[in-house]
């Protein structure tokens, strides 16, 4: 259990983007490296939200990483599936001949073999060498990519481009970027149907004896390695902030629900330093190893992680007032289910500390949203990359200046 949480968050923290493969048949990445990234982020995207509506996705993030990489080598299979968000949405099979026999006789059965996988969403970006002023080569070019078509396109979807190394021009640019994202689209509908089924099926046995919230939350079976909160967190790679705070907000209620129910064994805090500090905006405050016991997460801190993600994703949807009047209901609510808990694991002392601690953080979530200025920007967009992290800040600041 430790092991894959581990693994799990040494992955998220270094994940924030797309992954784009790059399959280099032809070895020609280095030719086109810089073209390509230039594209990045995918400046508009329709995507499908999680009740399949489409979604116009502006500034989404990717990066575009070699087939060869060690970040997608190193896996081994079995922990593809676990790790489902952090696999290439597309592949990018980057190719070019110069010769109709060697591309019947080479070309064409390499690509075969490489597009044989059905679970893979691809496409082929032919590209160009032939200089415009050689009429010879440009008409060579011109029949291998019209046979490169002939074989690999469909009635039902068209899988190449070509991509003229002396010069594309604006058509290649519109119809490489449709097609990546028919890919991304097409791989983030199965990945979150392939969720949303297992999920579906463990929460069929919440109230099992048998079942561990645990295990809901991230499984290590052997054909079985989803993520409740893998599902959030792609959403949130695609910059569907909504959808992933859904999913925060149903893995809340779940674990409600089955720290609630009778009989089942509850972890509330930890007594090692530090362990009676309150990090509601910062989820990344512990490890999620560090609030594990007997693997059942420990109330105190998990619930504060699941309220810090919200919170998160909440500033990204420019709603800090919405984070203000979450905060104030969560500090009210937990504080009755802290003063339970105090005297029975920290002992005596505790109470008037931790007091002004969580009312300092109400008084500072207040402060927020009523700030006129605050609230002017709560019914605007961001315009920068950086604003949510500012208005993180800020909220973090308010409670630092409110504290006794």
């Amino acid at each position: 259990m430790a092991n894959y949480l581990a693994q799990f968050q040494t992955i998220k923290s270094s994940c924030d983007r797309i992954v784009v493969a790059v399959e280099d048949v032809s070895d020609l990445w280095l030719n086109v490296k810089e073209s390509f990234e230039r594209r990045l982020p995918v400046k508009k995207a329709c995507l499908n939200n999680k009740a399949r509506n489409p979604v116009f996705v502006e500034n989404l993030p990717a990066e575009f990483i070699q087939t060869t990489d060690s970040r997608l080598r190193s896996r081994f299979p079995q922990e593809q599936y676990l790790f489902w968000f952090r696999e290439p949405y597309a592949t990018v099979v980057l190719v070019t001949c110069e010769d109709l026999d060697e591309f019947k006789t080479i070309l064409k059965p390499r690509l075969k073999l490489i597009v044989q996988n059905d679970e893979r969403e691809w496409f082929i970006v032919f590209v160009s060498k032939a200089h415009p002023s050689n009429d010879q080569a440009t008409k060579m070019a011109k029949k291998v990519y019209a046979r490169l078509e002939a074989d690999f396109n469909t009635k039902k979807r068209e899988r190449c481009c070509k991509f003229d190394l002396h010069g594309p021009d604006a058509e290649f640019w519109d119809d490489f970027d449709s097609k990546m994202v028919d890919c991304i689209r097409n791989t983030l509908d199965r990945r979150v149907q392939f969720y949303e089924e297992e999920i579906r099926r463990l929460s069929e046995q919440r109230f099992t004896p048998i079942w561990n919230f645990c295990n809901f939350f991230i499984l290590k079976h052997s054909s079985h390695f989803y993520l409740q909160e893998s599902l959030a967190f792609m959403f949130e790679m695609s910059n569907l902030h909504e959808d992933s705070l859904r999913e925060y907000d149903e893995l809340e209620l779940c674990y409600s629900e089955s720290v609630n129910s009778p009989g089942k064994h509850r972890e509330f805090g930890g007594l090692d330093a530090g362990d009676d500090q309150a990090a509601l905006l910062n989820p990344g405050f512990k490890a999620l190893t560090q609030i594990v016991q007997d693997d059942v997460f420990r109330e105190f801190e998990f619930r504060q992680y699941i309220f810090a993600c919200q919170a998160k994703l909440l500033f990204k949807l420019s709603r800090p007032t919405e984070v203000a009047a979450r905060g104030y209901a969560f500090v009210v609510a937990f504080s009755k289910t802290l003063a339970l808990h105090e005297h029975e694991k920290w002992g005596m002392g505790l109470e008037d500390d931790w007091s002004s601690q969580w009312f300092a953080l109400a008084e500072a979530m207040c402060a927020v949203q009523l700030d006129p200025a605050e609230s002017r920007v709560a019914d605007r967009r961001a315009t920068s990359p950086g604003h949510a992290d500012q208005l993180w800040l800020h909220m973090e600041r308010s409670w630092v200046n409110a504290l006794p």
